[in-house]
């Protein structure tokens, strides 16, 4: 008996330590509230909407302080609203350090998956990376590329749709093997036959590989992750498996006829000794996830608002036909001039931000954010995309709306407004400062090319029996959407001024 209450007080005084000095929020900064700790958990005890979880936990406070505390990874954070404090943690890179998770989560698998990477470094490291990684992300990519796997994605829609009848189909899969062959062929010009077929080696990884990373105990306890737990031997299994066949697939591609593409100088870089071979499977690890995982959850989310508007996919038509678009052979003169796309495509972006939520910066020391939150040194800060980019003292009261004349209706007041709203850190969904997104341009690219033909060919509708719900955790996006396509109909005058309705059928 008295065994047992030794053992009881030994728990109970565990569980109080374990509260103290993991769990207790910090004191500074002082004038910020916390987000209880048992919020980041809700996720794992049951299935929830996180945007639910964010309207009912986390939205006043972080918008009435412009910052909470909040706990993640093991640790508090100060996870920040306002955009003069965002505008404020962008311009001053060397107070506000980059640092990923190999830094403050180490030993996880989330670290060993992305490791040391362009989007996580600081200083000299950055900008070794930089100098390699750079110039392949903004060149002008090959749109014809990416127009030919819009027309394979179209037909796998439409004979996807065919066997399902009148009933809704899954959209997840095919647009991450869509988006998988355009970042792999254009970016890195690697073929890993992804759109060909589901059972592609590097789209089963890929998928096992998620299913395991974003779960919230791992998430929040990251040294769960050291403990001999089969789930977390088999996902550190995945994720070398997963880099060592992307690494094969870059090291048996052929490069000749593109020396300057991100592919080619990532292997330059490795030979030359400028990268060592952990910079290179780090560097392409995330270069590939970033670069095919963020524009499928905006196509995934592009495809969901439209859906809820059909006006909407009937203006972009008619715009599409007034333009005389032919996707046969894509103008990027053409798809940049059309300004409902343009509206479409950021209105989309400012409400599901590919990103909803990013912690990786660090105090280098003491600073004072905005002249008034004290933020001690070494503590970690991030920002919550999904927060701002809605902010209703930004955007207006309906900032929740889906609405693409919000950013104006010409091709000039559209991308005026875009420089000013990211200027003034209001739009953050790519980042900001010296350290803002470097694949915007080929995910813009990928998503006017996909939209135009997706028009072009169907119309959409949310399947109705599909619940409309977001991700529990992770990316906040509509969770395994499905949608109702159909042929479009398309008109053409006759002699006689008459319209002749053509169905475009599948045979």
């Amino acid at each position: 008996m008295f065994f047992l209450l030794e053992l009881l007080l030994l728990g109970a005084i565990s569980i109080i330590l374990i509260y103290y000095i993991f769990l207790l929020p910090p004191k500074h900064p002082a004038n910020i509230p916390a987000v209880p700790f048992w919020v980041a958990l809700i996720p794992f005890f049951k299935d929830v909407d996180q945007s639910d979880i964010f309207r009912k936990y986390i939205q006043q406070p972080l918008r009435e302080y412009g910052a909470v505390k909040l706990f993640f990874g093991a640790q508090w954070n100060i996870l920040v609203h306002r955009p003069s404090y965002l505008a404020e943690i962008f311009k001053d890179e060397d107070l506000y350090q980059k640092s990923g998770n190999q830094k403050k989560i180490p030993h996880s698998v989330l670290a060993e998956f992305l490791g040391d990477n362009i989007i996580s470094s600081y200083g000299d490291t950055w900008r070794k990376y930089q100098a390699v990684v750079k110039p392949g992300l903004q060149r002008n990519f090959d749109a014809d590329w990416i127009a030919k796997n819009a027309e394979v994605l179209c037909r796998l829609l439409r004979e996807t749709q065919a066997r399902a009848g009148g009933n809704g189909i899954a959209v997840q899969e095919l647009l991450q093997r869509y988006s998988v062959a355009n970042c792999s062929e254009v970016v890195l010009q690697v073929n890993l036959g992804a759109l060909e077929s589901p059972n592609a080696p590097i789209h089963v990884l890929q998928s096992a590989v998620k299913r395991e990373i974003f779960k919230p105990i791992f998430m929040n306890f990251p040294f769960l992750d050291r403990l001999p737990f089969p789930s977390r031997t088999r996902a550190r299994q995945l994720v070398a498996q997963f880099k060592r066949e992307l690494k094969r697939a870059l090291l048996e591609s052929k490069h000749e006829h593109d020396t300057d593409g991100l592919g080619a100088r990532m292997l330059h870089a490795n030979a030359t000794g400028t990268w060592n071979d952990k910079q290179l499977s780090d560097n392409l690890t995330v270069a590939f996830v970033a670069g095919q995982e963020n524009p499928q959850l905006c196509m995934i989310s592009t495809l969901y608002l439209l859906g809820q508007h059909p006006e909407v996919q009937e203006a972009l038509y008619r715009e599409i036909q007034s333009r005389g678009i032919d996707m046969a052979q894509p103008s990027l003169e053409a798809l940049q001039d059309m300004p409902l796309l343009t509206a479409v495509i950021y209105e989309s972006l400012r409400l599901f931000p590919p990103i909803g939520q990013l912690v990786n910066r660090r105090a280098s020391e003491d600073a004072l954010l905005g002249g008034e939150i004290f933020i001690p040194k070494g503590m970690y800060l991030g920002y919550n995309c999904y927060s701002t980019n809605r902010d209703p003292d930004i955007w207006g009261p309906n900032a929740d709306r889906f609405d693409p004349s919000r950013w104006g209706l010409s091709t000039t007041a559209i991308q005026k407004q875009y420089r000013a709203r990211r200027a003034r850190a209001e739009f953050i969904t790519f980042h900001g400062g010296r350290r803002s997104c470097l694949g915007e341009r080929f995910a813009l690219l990928q998503l006017r090319i996909t939209l135009v033909t997706l028009v072009q060919q169907f119309t959409w509708r949310l399947d109705p029996t599909w619940v409309d719900r977001k991700t529990p955790a992770g990316p906040l996006y509509p969770r395994a959407l499905r949608l109702v396509f159909s042929n479009r109909v398309k008109f053409s005058g006759s002699a006689s001024g008459e319209k002749n309705p053509e169905m475009l059928r599948h045979e």
